[in-house]
């Protein structure tokens, strides 16, 4: 039988054209999704993607098929959602941090999902740099956050949960000449024209990990918008180096993007929850943890 988890996996390929990019969303190796897709087929009888050099795309067959996939998970999701909820009901209010990146590229599906799951819990959200959302939790005045934890700097006070750990992967114009190439150095990348992006730490991260590897970029532009070095890139302005989680395969001029896996060791972008070491969770709060913590354990499934 089709499973679920087959389906699930299709559908992601199918959004992201990319088996790694795939797997990165879906938080498992990419590895399981090439043998997930390879036993989906044999399974139907029919090819349902066909590899390009810019990646995977649906067949005539398989856009059908992705339909019909569709369908499915909305059904499913339907049925989990109309089923009696027999667990106790918590009501009142849930002051949830996040930084500009996780409201930008991450928040709006998971706490839309979240509202409907827990209707009594009323969410306030409140974005802020990742100092002073540390500040904030420390204090009492917000109960939970959601943010980058690879740069945490209290953690006497702090406690932190990982949830997604995202690969960071170069990305390029469309046809540029390392986008041929299955992994690039940091080498070659240092002689490029670099598009730096600045929010939520990105500028420390970079610089720490050129740093450890004794190179340096080549930074023609900073920037604090992710779509205005998305743009630049797909224009060959330039080349940078981001995570998967905040990766489109297009700009919002409709040009192409690539991005191409680093041989060198780098850092993933590490997403997770923050609260206060001092202070015992709201029952508010220990329903969103548990629901962030669900959230991850269903993509891995």
């Amino acid at each position: 039988m089709i499973s679920l988890r087959q389906i699930k996996y299709f559908i992601t390929v199918c959004q992201t054209m990319k088996i790694n990019e795939a797997a990165s969303q879906l938080n498992v190796s990419a590895s399981a999704v090439s043998s997930a897709m390879k036993d989906l087929q044999e399974r139907v009888g029919v090819p349902l993607l066909e590899r390009h050099r810019r990646g995977v795309y649906p067949t005539p067959a398989g856009k059908r098929f992705l339909q019909h996939c569709n369908s499915i998970m909305a059904s499913v999701s339907a049925a989990v959602k109309d089923l009696p909820k027999s667990k106790k009901s918590i009501s009142g209010k849930l002051r949830l941090g996040v930084t500009t990146t996780i409201a930008g590229y991450f928040l709006s599906s998971p706490l839309s999902r979240f509202s409907r799951a827990n209707k009594g819990i009323n969410i306030e959200v409140f974005e802020f740099e990742r100092q002073e959302l540390e500040k904030k939790i420390v204090s009492g005045e917000l109960d939970i956050a959601l943010m980058l934890v690879s740069n945490l700097s209290d953690m006497e006070h702090i406690k932190h949960e990982t949830l997604i750990r995202s690969t960071r992967r170069l990305w390029t114009q469309a046809g540029h000449r390392l986008s041929s190439k299955p992994n690039v150095t940091l080498a070659e990348v240092a002689r490029e024209p670099y598009i730096q992006l600045m929010i939520d730490d990105a500028k420390t991260t970079t610089q720490t990990y050129w740093g450890y590897h004794n190179h340096k970029p080549n930074i023609q532009f900073s920037t604090n918008s992710v779509e205005a070095i998305r743009s630049m890139v797909a224009t060959g302005r330039g080349v940078t180096i981001l995570s998967d989680m905040l990766f489109r395969p297009w700009s919002l001029d409709a040009e192409r993007i690539e991005s191409t896996n680093i041989s060198d060791k780098i850092p993933t972008m590490d997403i997770g929850l923050v609260w206060s070491a001092d202070r015992k969770l709201s029952d508010q709060a220990k329903v969103f943890h548990e629901y962030c913590r669900s959230e991850v354990a269903m993509r891995k499934s």
